[in-house]
């Protein structure tokens, strides 16, 4: 059987450059802070929130992208291969904590009993499969798919997430 692949992380890049160049003016901003206002109290809570900053929404989402790239390229994950059933989506709207309205898009299906599901907007890791490029993947239960993927446990309540790394679908 001849496939043909709509997602490969490898080939798809590290894909949050806004929050990189967001890191990289609060870096400007507190080095002039640094350089030029020797007096002002609060420096070092500037310095304190660009590192924390910097560390969450840069180092950590590239490291996740690094590691699964890593694992792909290795082939130090898992594959399988089948029919896609069981396919649904959910889309909802929820306040967060400060009473803000968010809007959620899940999306899920099996092959060959693995199951897969990862938010398309709202939630989750940037770094692998998440079907909300401009023009998404049309999953249908019924097509035939080859699916690379590495099972993370999730620490906090000892489940597994089965993160897409590589997506081929059948001619």
């Amino acid at each position: 059987m001849h496939y043909h692949t709509v997602y490969d992380i490898a080939a798809k890049g590290y894909e949050e450059w806004l929050m990189a160049y967001i890191a990289a003016g609060l870096a400007t901003a507190t080095l002039v802070v640094f350089l030029f206002f020797r007096t002002w109290k609060h420096r070092k809570i500037l310095l304190t929130v660009f590192c924390v900053f910097t560390a969450v929404a840069v180092a950590l989402p590239y490291w996740d992208y690094t590691r699964l790239k890593k694992k792909l390229e290795s082939n130090d994950c898992l594959k399988t291969e089948g029919i896609v059933t069981g396919y649904w989506e959910k889309k909802w709207r929820d306040k967060d904590a400060s009473n803000k309205w968010h809007d959620y898009h899940y999306e899920g299906f099996t092959v060959n009993s693995v199951k897969f599901g990862y938010y398309i907007t709202g939630g989750g890791s940037a770094a692998g499969f998440q079907n909300n490029d401009a023009v998404r993947v049309p999953i249908r239960d019924g097509m035939r798919m080859r699916v690379h993927y590495y099972d993370e446990p999730i620490i906090t309540d000892g489940t597994v997430d089965n993160r897409i790394l590589k997506i081929e679908v059948a001619e």
